[in-house]
């Protein structure tokens, strides 16, 4: 069995609070948990009352095998709980700049749209309104 230390969402809607807890990594986000290891209020007025985390748990757990999810990694790294260990680096974006096939057909059917408009006899076109100025 896998285990994972990540957040079980709780509080009412447009209330979020969270338990940082244990569970099987199998399992639903807020299914059964193994173990609640603390909570994670981001609503909370103090800093006292938004993250509370029991680190002598959390570390046992991380020391038996426990995967930590990237959100509850930030969050021991806020309390101390991790020193020094940096959260899973991101993906690279390189791509996201170029230009892709479907841009490149979308681009090309409005081009071929506006030749067949322009293309058109004056008598199909639709008329453009020029509104007269009143001398008054």
């Amino acid at each position: 069995m896998s285990v994972a230390i990540r957040l079980k969402r709780e509080g009412r809607k447009n209330l979020p609070s969270f338990r940082i807890h244990v569970t099987d990594s199998r399992g639903a986000r807020d299914g059964a948990s193994i173990e609640n290891l603390g909570f994670y209020d981001p609503r909370a007025a103090t800093p006292e009352k938004r993250l509370q985390v029991d680190k002598e748990r959390a570390q046992h757990w991380m020391k038996v095998g426990a995967k930590v999810s990237d959100t509850v990694a930030s969050l021991f790294r806020q309390t101390k709980v991790i020193e020094g260990v940096m959260a899973n680096k991101p993906g690279d974006r390189s791509g996201r700049k170029a230009k892709t096939a479907t841009k490149a057909r979308r681009t090309a059917a409005k081009k071929a749209r506006s030749e067949r408009k322009a293309a058109r006899p004056p008598h199909r076109r639709k008329p453009k309104v020029v509104e007269k100025k009143q001398n008054g």
